[in-house]
């Protein structure tokens, strides 16, 4: 194409932009809550006082934190908010599975799931549980509809869900079922069933094992000789069907469920979640998602189960009377059901975002034409957005952002992300190019969600103001240089939603849970408008020869932006006066470079990745983007090498939420360390 004509196309699109007449989303439901006015320039409310406290800016007063759902003074527990969704949905689709014969979706109705959940909880309790807040019940399973079931079951009888991971590892889960006194359990799949039942000599408290999928001659027989009773979980729903108990419905301070942490060291700690807690997130998101929370429409479940993240989806999406739709359980079809099933709301996580960010940037960058029109039309979807408009009719969407937002379902509403650290980058261009409301949450297992940004928020970068449902304060970490004064230190929060201790660990409740302030031990830091930003790890922190410490998440967040990594790992000894990086790269990329180094192509690609031509001008990539990122030269790596497999929950180096197990990479990578250290910087 001629300069000539790449200019003429580029004014005559300008032209039509800026005269077609700009449409916002239709809502499909009514709206829940109006939200207080508020300015993105002032996102939280210091309140008097020497610690700093800061309280959300929704607020009508900000000393009085939200613990009820405006609106809706009859909801007090989880299993209220199902049967909200009942009367608001008028008894609609509730949860759905795709068909793997038709590949359609097959629903439950609200109704159908209530009668279903009722009829699990009087089976249980025909297992010998109680109904009654001392009775816990094991759910081993991936994300499917029967752990939904099971936990509103429970929640129908006033018992008490402790989510198993799948990926925790064997001793982990054996330790929980221990701790918890578990007497069922349930499990998805024959292989987890196995893993149990083989353990059952450890396992005193083991009295019943539920299995969802068909149950094998081999569990039958190690049942049998394990004196383990058996039993099918339609088997189970077919039990408290024909047998129904009377309701025995939560009071909202009793306990909701268990989730364990991950456990990034050490075994897991459970975190003791009351319905209050629940309850109060759900309010506050009511609030905070203001002009963009809606009810009806649909979300896509694909998250971890036991996830806080996924749990918190669940029983707000319930509340919402929004039809919630699993995936079929491989994460790597999950975005052709997204564009099938085409959600409303989609949760996300930030490697999901810089995939997707990924494959568009690589769509455009040998066009500089391309290119131009990317930039512009997410320009001007950033000034439309700083007007206060959220819209997927602009002409640039329909000319240049149509394809991503259908790679998202064309149907999405509203993203929300939490989890993990994102890029300001990739949240830029989720806000400004999916059309939809983009929400970025921070938050613990042991305090739900804690802040999230507004919903026209148009920059990355923070995670908003405090939600109403919590108080936030920064506390001074000396040793690390952060002071609450400067408005950096310690994330403390200090609310309803707040757990009340760790289960049978009196110790680690009282190391973080001060004084009812709960000590996240991420570093904030309050921006000039009164958004919170994540800095830094007080744990994963450590110290060079200088003297200086080194936060290795910041670093790895930045050098994660090169299309060139897929993972990254970053370290250092502190008898050292540099980092070094250990890079997982991405196949297709990488081969796209090494051509583009004059590399020829190899039959073993790791051969030519030991060579140190090599790993020097990959360092130099990534160092880079790190002066663009305005790393500092100690921050910069000077030495690298490449990872041959991933960073995985299999080799026990990432956690189920999928963050590096530290302590366990730090070990398994000692002596490549050391052989780097020895060889000394390469740049």
């Amino acid at each position: 194409m001629s300069v000539q004509r790449a200019l003429f196309l580029q004014k005559r699109v300008l032209v039509v932009a800026y005269s077609h007449f700009f449409r916002g989303y239709c809502f499909y439901a009514k709206q829940p809550y109006r939200q207080k006015p508020v300015t993105l320039s002032q996102q939280s409310v210091l309140l008097p006082g020497l610690e700093r406290i800061r309280s959300s800016v929704l607020l009508e007063d900000p000393n009085k934190l939200v613990a009820e759902i405006p609106g809706s003074p009859e909801v007090h527990t989880v299993y209220d908010c199902l049967r909200h969704g009942e009367k608001v949905s008028n008894n609609g689709p509730c949860v759905g599975s795709k068909n793997p014969a038709s590949g359609e979706y097959e629903w439950l109705s609200y109704s159908e799931v209530i009668s279903r959940t009722q009829a699990i909880g009087s089976g249980l309790i025909h297992l010998g549980l109680k109904p009654q807040n001392d009775s816990f019940v094991g759910i081993f399973a991936v994300n499917q509809q029967e752990f939904l079931l099971t936990l509103y079951g429970c929640s129908a009888y006033s018992m008490v869900v402790v989510p198993l991971y799948l990926t925790l590892g064997l001793q982990s889960v054996l330790y929980i079922i221990n701790q918890a006194r578990l007497s069922v359990v349930i499990a998805d799949s024959e292989e987890n069933a196995l893993k149990v039942l083989r353990n059952v000599g450890d396992l005193p408290s083991l009295k019943s094992l539920v299995i969802v999928d068909p149950v094998t001659p081999q569990i039958q027989t190690l049942a049998k000789e394990r004196n383990i009773r058996l039993l099918q979980f339609s088997a189970l729903v077919e039990l408290g069907r024909n047998s129904p108990q009377d309701l025995v419905l939560p009071k909202s301070d009793d306990l909701f469920c268990i989730p364990y942490t991950s456990g990034t060291t050490g075994m897991p700690k459970g975190v003791m979640l009351t319905h209050r807690s629940m309850i109060a997130c759900v309010a506050s998101l009511v609030i905070g998602y203001g002009e963009a929370g809606v009810f009806g429409g649909t979300i896509m479940s694909y998250l971890p189960p036991a996830h806080i993240y996924e749990i918190c989806n669940e029983v707000a999406s319930l509340y919402f009377a929004r039809s919630i739709a699993f995936y079929s359980g491989d994460v790597k079809k999950l975005m052709d059901e997204v564009r099938i099933l085409k959600p409303n709301i989609l949760p996300l996580v930030p490697r999901i975002m810089n995939a997707l960010y990924t494959r568009v940037k690589e769509s455009v960058e040998e066009s500089a034409f391309k290119s131009f029109l990317l930039r512009t039309a997410l320009s001007r979807k950033q000034k439309l957005l700083k007007r206060g408009k959220v819209t997927n009719q602009s002409i640039w969407d329909k000319l240049v952002l149509k394809k991503f937002q259908e790679a998202l379902g064309g149907n999405v509403h509203m993203i929300i992300t939490t989890s993990a650290p994102i890029s300001p980058e990739i949240m830029f261009f989720f806000r400004c190019g999916s059309g939809a409301y983009v929400f970025e949450a921070y938050g613990q297992t042991e305090t739900l969600a804690s802040s999230m940004t507004l919903p026209l928020e148009y920059e990355g970068g923070n995670t908003g103001g405090p939600l109403p449902c919590n108080f936030i304060k920064l506390k001074d970490v000396p040793e690390m240089g952060y002071f609450s004064k400067d408005d950096f230190g310690e994330v403390c929060m200090k609310g309803p939603t707040v757990f009340i201790g760790y289960f049978k660990n009196e110790k680690a409740t009282q190391e973080s849970l001060i004084d009812g302030w709960q000590h996240s031990g991420d570093i904030g830091r309050w921006l000039p408008n009164g958004a919170l930003k994540i800095v830094d790890r007080k744990k994963h922190l450590f110290k060079l020869s200088q003297g200086e410490y080194i936060a290795p998440e910041k670093i790895e967040t930045v050098y994660s932006q090169s299309k060139l990594v897929a993972q990254i790992f970053v370290d250092g000894h502190s008898d050292q006066n540099y980092v070094i990086a250990l890079v997982l790269p991405e196949p297709s990329a990488l081969k796209d470079w090494l051509r583009s180094k004059g590399y020829k192509e190899v039959e073993d690609i790791n051969q030519l990745l030991l060579k140190k031509e090599v790993r020097k001008s990959f360092l130099v990539e990534l160092r880079k983007i790190g002066d663009e990122k305005e790393l500092n030269h100690l921050e910069q790596a000077k030495n690298l090498a490449f990872l041959s497999e991933p960073l995985s929950v299999e080799n026990d180096l990432m956690s189920p939420t999928l963050k590096v197990r530290r302590g366990h990479a730090r070990k398994h990578f000692e002596s490549l360390f050391d052989s780097l250290y020895k060889e000394g910087p390469l740049v």
